[in-house]
């Protein structure tokens, strides 16, 4: 990781320029990652170093081979991949990833933020539901932005089946284990 950091900084030369270094979390599916990866191209034109947390070693799918200016950093949280856990149940996943990333995520923000190389991270921007992260960064003293990847419609339709009284139906579904 190191030498990936300092490759970064030589074809760059950013080092003195930057203005921040972001630690990026996404949720680790398709239409939660592509707004991020947009997000952190703007954000990375703009002069900020970009840390991509993900839940697995880099899939082509989820994490294209043409991010050479991210810095990407693993969550060993899970015990399958993302692919492997989601099965189709959206409420089950995103428990299982944010009960078993917490402490991984601490694990490696604490490794981010002794690596002098590539200084400590400034700022933590995590998709809505990766909520781990929340606990975290607020633990470290890190300031957090919150990047909501869903609809208009998404959310109206959660405030219909709120207005129905359907929606604790919805979270009484979550499966403790």
């Amino acid at each position: 990781m190191e030498l990936e950091t300092e490759a970064w900084n030589m074809k760059n030369k950013q080092v003195g320029k930057r203005k921040g270094h972001l630690l990026l979390v996404p949720c680790p599916l398709q239409g939660h990652m592509n707004p991020m990866l947009h997000l952190a191209t703007i954000l990375y034109s703009h002069g900020f170093l970009i840390t991509i947390t993900e839940t697995q070693p880099s899939s082509p799918v989820v994490f294209p081979p043409h991010r050479p200016d991210f810095l990407f950093e693993s969550i060993d949280g899970l015990d399958n991949s993302p692919s492997e856990i989601f099965k189709g149940d959206v409420v089950t996943f995103l428990y299982t990833l944010n009960t078993k990333c917490k402490a991984p995520f601490h694990d490696c923000l604490s490794r981010i933020q002794t690596n002098s190389t590539q200084g400590p991270v400034t700022c933590i921007i995590h998709d809505a539901v990766m909520f781990f992260s929340v606990d975290v960064a607020d633990d470290m003293k890190i300031p957090r932005i919150v990047l909501r990847t869903s609809s208009a419609t998404n959310f109206y339709g959660l405030s219909l089946l709120k207005q129905k009284g359907d929606l604790l139906a919805i979270q009484g579904t979550v499966k403790h284990t």
